[in-house]
């Protein structure tokens, strides 16, 4: 019963916005019903909510922090997916969008770039993810618990990649922020 209710709920999101101009509340509706569907586990049905929220935000010319958070939104869900490259895609973006905005939000910079280095550790890319972590490092104390706790899982997993090659002092020093971030 309650699939069906959200696969009702994801079909009129998506019938609404082709019959109606997008707004930032269309938007709003559509995020909601892309989260009720991540809760209950059915990512293709979050991905196609979320999907047309960052299109209704974008044809509503809404703002950069909007934007960014829907952009961010669908790429957790390609994530969450195993679509690594996509979510790579909507992590730049979002990333980009935040650093533009006015003003910008370094706890979301943060979150952005952690998990832009997670999805280019998901396809072997640890060298360019690496330099994310990097610049997140001093951000982390802006980041949420619930943010910093993941970043640690991150941070421990390149500890790992890089422990016993020529980036080992730096992979050490991912381990140590991990540690303290608990």
């Amino acid at each position: 019963m309650k699939t069906h209710t959200i696969s009702l709920l994801c079909a009129v999101s998506l019938l609404a916005a082709c019959a109606a101009p997008a707004t930032i509340t269309t938007s709003n509706a559509q995020q909601d019903a892309c989260n009720a569907a991540e809760l209950k586990g059915q990512f293709g049905e979050a991905e196609l909510a979320c999907v047309q929220a960052l299109r209704s935000a974008e044809q509503a010319g809404a703002s950069a922090d909007i934007l960014s958070q829907r952009q961010y939104n669908l790429g957790r869900i390609k994530r969450l997916q195993g679509k690594n490259a996509e979510a790579e895609q909507l992590y730049r973006q979002a990333l980009a969008t935040e650093e533009a905005a006015q003003p910008r939000s370094d706890a979301r910079v943060g979150r952005r770039m952690v998990e832009l280095a997670s999805a280019l550790a998901a396809q072997g890319k640890w060298q360019e993810g690496t330099g994310y972590l990097e610049r997140v490092l001093p951000l982390l104390p802006k980041l949420s618990s619930a943010s910093r706790t993941y970043s640690a899982e991150v941070l421990r997993q390149y500890a790992r990649q890089l422990q016993g090659g020529p980036q080992a002092a730096l992979g050490a020093r991912f381990d140590a922020v991990a540690a303290s971030l608990q």
